[in-house]
């Protein structure tokens, strides 16, 4: 990333049109892969539906080398800042949303890569589920299925950015692990999709690299139990139950409990997500896309919020985060035993998803401008002055003839 900034990028292009960059890389990526596999398993060939086309390996090594092309470019940002004398807080904000919103974008990415089912195969099959791997899984069976596990591959990644950013919001210090997702995790998802391309996204499915260990073990009734994928699920949600134990410990230890209430809003929506994906094990199958859509809209809402208040030193209420109450609302309902008919669930999150978008475009378009107010800035060029400056080096002009 350096020798990029110092040999290949010109002065004048502006920190965040290489965040967005990159991000567009992420973006396209994802509508491809949408495209391919809308409901993110029909890379899965043991499934045998009607429907099943054979979906090209090519998009998920597109998206191996998008991710690494975003990792490049979210490192070149910040020494390009530096390098043109352009670093300033609207860049950090920028920088953030623009990572909240490639969370989801990558989790859901990784799902189509390795031909999960987000939900139970029977239900997609019917009675008979021809003898699917999913069936038979130990973690799956843990879990209570694969919808679960699915919404946990999402949410993962979340709940460590946003206790890194709660972290930073009381310590005011972006605090990296050795190991990280911000570089680890990505290398480590293009590597998954580059495993997809080349073996093809069943290898996933298969249980070649645990049979071994096992049977080495003697555990004999584990045999056939534990998928490839299965491997990587359990290591990611040892990594996520230990950053996240330790990062609160730390943050509660030195400033507190009460920094557990800027905690909430992220508590509410993982929980309510958790509860309703529990309730309505069918929904990740008949609305995959807008449930990602929406865990991203709300995620990235608050994840934002929480750095731009900390940049401002203002506090982080949780009475304004009123776009996850119909979450909330929803998956309390659900608790409480009201059952919604399915339709008209789906069309439901439907149109709060795009309401929700709505409003973060026009949130995200008003903070962008009074950011960039404040600070006589541009968001997108650093060679054009801002008329703040202007009148600034105008008015400085004319006092300097003044006293003169």
């Amino acid at each position: 990333a350096a020798w990029c900034v110092d040999n290949l990028t010109p002065a004048w292009l502006a920190p965040n049109v290489i965040t967005l960059i990159g991000l567009a890389w992420m973006l396209v990526s994802y509508c491809i892969i949408w495209y391919w596999c809308p409901g993110m398993y029909e890379a899965n060939t043991d499934l045998d539906l009607a429907s099943t086309y054979a979906v090209p390996g090519a998009i998920f090594l597109f998206n191996g080398c998008a991710m690494l092309i975003y990792q490049t470019l979210d490192n070149m940002d910040g020494k390009q800042a530096r390098k043109t004398g352009s670093s300033s807080p609207l860049g950090l904000l920028f920088d953030h949303g623009c990572d909240a919103v490639n969370t989801v974008l990558g989790s859901a990415n990784w799902i189509a890569a390795m031909g999960m089912v987000p939900g139970n195969v029977s239900d997609l099959l019917g009675n008979d589920d021809h003898g699917n791997i999913q069936s038979k899984s130990l973690l799956s069976e843990i879990f209570g299925g694969d919808a679960i596990l699915a919404a946990l591959l999402v949410l993962g990644p979340m709940i460590l950015f946003y206790i890194g950013t709660w972290e930073q919001y009381y310590t005011g210090k972006l605090i990296l692990p050795q190991f990280n997702g911000a570089s680890d995790g990505i290398f480590l998802g293009a590597t998954l999709h580059f495993v997809s391309f080349l073996w093809g996204p069943m290898f996933w499915q298969s249980t070649t690299l645990a049979d071994g260990a096992i049977d080495r073990l003697g555990f004999a009734t584990l045999q056939g139990r534990v998928r490839n994928m299965d491997v990587v699920l359990f290591a990611a949600i040892i990594t996520l139950v230990q950053e996240a134990v330790l990062k609160t410990s730390f943050v509660v230890r030195n400033y507190g409990l009460q920094t557990l209430r800027t905690a909430i809003p992220h508590v509410l929506l993982v929980a309510s997500v958790l509860a309703i994906v529990h309730l309505d094990p069918t929904i990740l199958l008949r609305s995959p896309r807008t449930m990602m859509h929406l865990m991203s809209g709300l995620f990235t809402e608050q994840t934002t919020q929480l750095m731009l208040d900390h940049m401002v030193e203002e506090k982080f209420e949780l009475r304004n985060r009123w776009c996850l109450v119909p979450t909330v609302f929803v998956a309390a309902m659900m608790t409480l035993g009201v059952s919604f008919k399915a339709e008209n669930l789906d069309a439901f999150l439907f149109v709060y998803t795009v309401g929700l978008w709505i409003y973060l475009a026009f949130k995200i378009s008003v903070v962008l401008y009074e950011v960039c107010d404040v600070l006589g800035i541009w968001c997108f060029d650093i060679v054009t002055p801002h008329p703040k400056k202007l009148a600034e080096v105008e008015g400085d002009t004319v006092g300097t003839k003044k006293s003169n």
